[in-house]
């Protein structure tokens, strides 16, 4: 590995363990509602360069902060790894993914902040937040690859049906997420003050603030059903294709937590701890998510294309 990869490497490590950071931080100002902590000024804190000495403005500022610092990250991850798009071709995407989501989640931030705005756009905002993590994340995996995987992957593939699934379930994540967003910036959170009925009803309503943390759960709960039989159907895989047998089960575990955690956050009164873990593990599920779209992702046309002895396709090895 050369030095640009190897520095490639690093930087997007770092990358994503900031933007996971930052997303964590920015579900800290929603839970406590510190959004309004420096007022309507941006990048301004109340119109000082330093937030005053109140909880919520440095709970914002400290947010502000950190994002900052991790667009130099981003930057830098940027400039070294885009050069590597010919070997990895995946970059392309992935590279200017990264930059441009973090430009556009930081000026809806600022945004949100000089011109209050709706719970739509808000919950918008996270998902923004979830795809600069997972790319960022997708590069550093993607640099940590070993030869013998991609090879692998590039001989074994995965059943046409499993890879529609995955798919699907990728999809059916980010619907999850902009669902368990919007409930936060609604302020649904508490709006069923039971688990996992909603005001004791087997059967709720779908109307008002209960529909809308209803509907939420009807989706977390379907998709820990889909990925049960993702994590079922992968493990059947396991001899040729162990990665994605451990991503089904990584998927799995993760998706029980985060509906053991939505329960929590209910029952704890919306304690803030139980707040952040139930975000941090859905940031967690999506990038899982993600990788294993990545994994199973194969050119229809070009799997066509091979010839029937075993061969490892350029696309895939370069990936």
């Amino acid at each position: 590995m050369d030095k640009r990869a190897i520095w490639a490497k690093r930087l997007a490590i770092a990358t994503a363990i900031g933007m996971f950071i930052v997303l964590l931080m920015g579900a800290r100002v929603t839970a406590t509602g510190s959004g309004t902590g420096c007022g309507n000024d941006w990048p301004l804190c109340n119109g000082r360069f330093l937030p005053a000495d109140t909880y919520h403005s440095i709970v914002e500022y400290s947010h502000r902060l950190v994002t900052g610092l991790e667009s130099f990250l981003v930057l830098g991850t940027t400039i070294v790894a885009w050069p590597l798009r010919r070997k990895h071709r995946s970059f392309t995407l992935l590279v200017p993914a990264m930059a441009g989501t973090l430009v556009l989640q930081s000026l809806m931030g600022a945004a949100a902040v000089m011109w209050p705005t709706s719970p739509e756009i808000m919950a918008t905002h996270f998902g923004i937040s979830l795809i600069c993590l997972a790319s960022a994340a997708l590069i550093a995996i993607i640099l940590l690859e070993s030869q013998a995987t991609r090879e692998r992957r590039a001989r074994h593939y995965v059943p046409d049906a499993f890879r529609a699934l995955l798919i699907a379930t990728f999809v059916l994540s980010i619907g999850v997420a902009y669902s368990g967003a919007y409930v936060r910036h609604t302020g649904a959170e508490l709006a069923c003050s039971s688990w996992p009925t909603c005001n004791g009803k087997l059967v709720p309503s779908y109307e008002g603030l209960p529909g809308i943390q209803t509907m939420h759960r009807t989706g977390a709960g379907l998709i820990g059903v889909v990925i049960l039989a993702l994590a079922l159907w992968a493990f059947s895989l396991r001899k040729t294709r162990p990665d994605i047998a451990w991503l089904g089960g990584i998927a799995l575990v993760i998706v029980l937590g985060q509906i053991a955690a939505g329960g929590i956050v209910v029952y704890s009164g919306l304690q803030l701890l139980a707040q952040l873990l139930h975000a941090g593990l859905m940031a967690a599920l999506f990038v899982t998510l993600s990788d294993g779209v990545r994994r199973v992702w194969v050119n229809h046309a070009e799997r066509a294309a091979e010839p029937s002895t075993v061969s490892v396709p350029s696309s895939i090895a370069a990936d």
